[in-house]
């Protein structure tokens, strides 16, 4: 037992909390804006319009996602019959806003790292191992929540070029998708479905900020 304490990085540890916490409230902040911009006040009267990320964050889910790297945030609920453009595309819209969200987290992440390996600014262990911690968290939830299985981000972009009955199938169906999802996260194949993604991210990130 010594042996397997003595093995975990403490300080990769004590650096996911805050990393996780940002790149779940992020994502979810960017759902509620883009909803309230597209006319929907809906996550704005919930509150869900804030950085504070205990208004964002599940128990059940936060703790999932530590104990076995699959995990959610609450989601933000939205009223697309508010919108003011048609409502399959608008919800597409609010399912890219949290990816892109992380996109963009870990763009700043990779930049502040590269900011701090080249010396402008000061080297710090700490800080180069936190916005490390942030740039991998947002990297993984942005290929995650991007692939077409509902509830993920993913599938509303699919339900939006799809047929109205295939887009009703899906939406009606989501505690079915959300439970093979779970089996198939479990049992690996999403995993192994991810590792080429989250390479080509890596890659792209790569080429706009060499620092990996």
């Amino acid at each position: 037992m010594s042996d397997f304490f003595a093995a975990i990085n403490w300080l990769e540890v004590l650096f996911s909390i805050p990393a996780l916490m940002i790149a779940l409230t992020f994502h979810e902040l960017f759902h509620g804006l883009f909803a309230t911009f597209m006319g929907d006040d809906t996550p704005r009267l919930q509150g869900r319009l804030t950085l504070n990320p205990f208004r964002h964050l599940d128990l059940a889910g936060t703790l999932m996602m530590f104990l076995f790297k699959f995990g959610w945030a609450k989601p933000v609920q939205v009223n697309p019959l508010n919108f003011r453009i048609n409502r399959k595309v608008g919800m597409a819209i609010v399912g890219v806003a949290g990816p892109l969200a992380n996109v963009l987290l870990a763009l700043l992440s990779a930049y502040c790292m590269n900011f701090i390996s080249s010396g402008l600014i000061p080297y710090n262990p700490y800080f180069y191992t936190f916005f490390y911690m942030l740039m991998v968290y947002n990297i993984y939830f942005a290929v995650f929540n991007i692939l077409p299985f509902p509830p993920l981000d993913g599938s509303k972009i699919v339900a939006a070029i799809v047929p109205d009955s295939w887009s009703d199938f899906l939406y009606s169906n989501t505690q079915l998708f959300l439970l093979l999802l779970v089996l198939f996260t479990t049992t690996g194949f999403v995993g192994q479905l991810m590792q080429p993604l989250i390479g080509w991210a890596y890659y792209f990130l790569n080429l706009i900020v060499p620092v990996i």
